[in-house]
This record gives structure tokens, sequence and C-alpha cells, in this order.
């Protein structure tokens, strides 16, 4: 029996879903109400996310990608955002065999910036993130929100549609979030990606300010079989912001 909460809908291939830090499965409610007649859909709740609880001795990220294995179908495609996304390749890297293939959507390999990574979150900015968890997580999490919608065209009423989708399910506890901000800040998987049998899509943003979409150059470098498809004017969530762009994009991929 799995550990994390799972939902299930439709039916037909297998899609699983992983959302990103601080939020929860709902995130994917019209993704869901898109794809469910031609697809079998199982979304879940990060640990200590959402319904889920938080696993005893916390998580790393290879505990994260075992705890969704455990609860995902086997062979399924993995469509993973930010988090989640990073998630989804690790789980695609250890297990092969059970990820078909894997949709990394604002998600990279290396989530920080470095000098041989340039175009990614910079270091200091989520230091600041884990410093003023402890203090104040509420104002934190709103504060992560804004970044995702920052500098889109219609930024107040994207941000208004996810803190409301937020609001259905309980926040995730300080040390929930401490420990995903530590894979976020922790975790590389390039020296990984030339083992990489699944095929893989990033689907990223244009406006994007935690994943820049200049990383997709570096990308492309070391992942030359990769799928990229840029989102125009899109942010951080993409798939909420320009859901029919992304859902073409997504079931072109699937289908190839």
């Amino acid at each position: 029996m799995s550990l994390l909460h799972t939902e299930t809908f439709g039916q037909g291939p297998d899609l699983v879903l992983a959302h990103g830090w601080g939020l929860h499965s709902g995130i994917w409610q019209s993704i869901v109400e898109a794809l469910q007649d031609h697809y079998r859909l199982t979304l879940i709740d990060l640990p200590g996310h959402g319904h889920s609880p938080v696993p005893a001795g916390g998580f790393d990220l290879n505990r994260l990608s075992q705890l969704m294995l455990d609860a995902a179908p086997a062979n399924a495609i993995w469509i993973g955002w930010s988090l989640g996304g990073m998630a989804a390749l690790n789980a695609a890297l250890h297990w092969p065999q059970q990820v078909n293939k894997v949709v990394m959507v604002a998600a990279q390999p290396q989530f920080v910036q470095s000098d041989d990574w340039p175009y990614a979150t910079p270091a200091d900015s989520l230091a600041a993130f884990s410093d003023n968890l402890v203090q104040n997580t509420e104002q934190t999490l709103k504060r992560f929100l804004g970044l995702q919608v920052r500098g889109t065209t219609d930024e107040k009423q994207q941000l208004r549609g996810i803190r409301d989708l937020i609001e259905q399910r309980p926040l995730p506890q300080t040390e929930t979030l401490r420990l995903g901000l530590e894979i976020l800040k922790s975790t590389n998987l390039r020296p990984q990606l030339n083992q990489l049998q699944s095929p893989i899509q990033f689907i990223l943003g244009e406006r994007d300010m935690l994943v820049p979409v200049a990383s997709a150059k570096n990308i492309q470098q070391i992942l030359p079989q990769a799928r990229i498809d840029i989102i125009k004017d899109a942010g951080h969530t993409p798939f909420l912001s320009h859901s029919e762009q992304f859902l073409a994009l997504l079931e072109d991929f699937i289908k190839t």
C-alpha cells in the first residue's frame, strides 16, 4: 500500500502527474478535465503536501522518487512540474524499467545556479526562502507563488487562481517545505543524464523567473535527444496560463 495520497481519473494509457514545492495535486485540475477521456491519470500528493503524510525519517530525492514509484502504475508517462519534475527525472534515471517517458514542466536537472550552470535560480534566493520559512511559513509560500507568475500578462488573475487551488487542502508543514527546498538546493542530476533511457520533453515558459528559458541551450547540449518546447509569454505555470498550447505540446510528445 502506498504511503502517498493519490487520485485516479479517466481511462486509457497511464499518465502520472507530480506537482511542485509547497502545492498539491489539485493544481492539475484543468489538465485532468482535458485529458481524462483519453488517459488514466494518477495524481500524487508529494510527501507532507496536500493529503499525504510526512514519512518517518523525512525524505531526500531518492526517497521521494521511491515513494512516488510505489504510488504510480508501472511503465507510465510521468509529467512532473518543478520539484515534481526533478523527482520524475530521478525516477527515470534510477528505475528506468518503471518509467515510460518523462515530461519536465518548468523543471531542469539542476535548480540552483553554479559556475557551469548559470541559467537557474540564484542560490542566495533559495537560501532566503529557507531562512524565512521558520519565521513565517505562510508568507514565504505566498512570496514563492508570486515568483511563479511574475512577468506574465495576467499575473494577478493567475496568482488568485493558484491561491484558490492551494486553499482546498492543508498547507504543508514547515519541515516538509524545508526538506523540499533542500532537494532543490542540493540536487544536480546533470552528470547522470547520459544514462537516461526514457524519451524526455521539457516544456518551459518564456518568462519563467525560477527556471530561466535560457537553460534550454544548456539542456540541449547535454541531452541532444531531448525535445524542448518553449511557450511564449508563459511563466512557471504554463499548464495553467497557456493550457491549450501546453496540452497540444504534451499530447504530440505522448503520441510520438
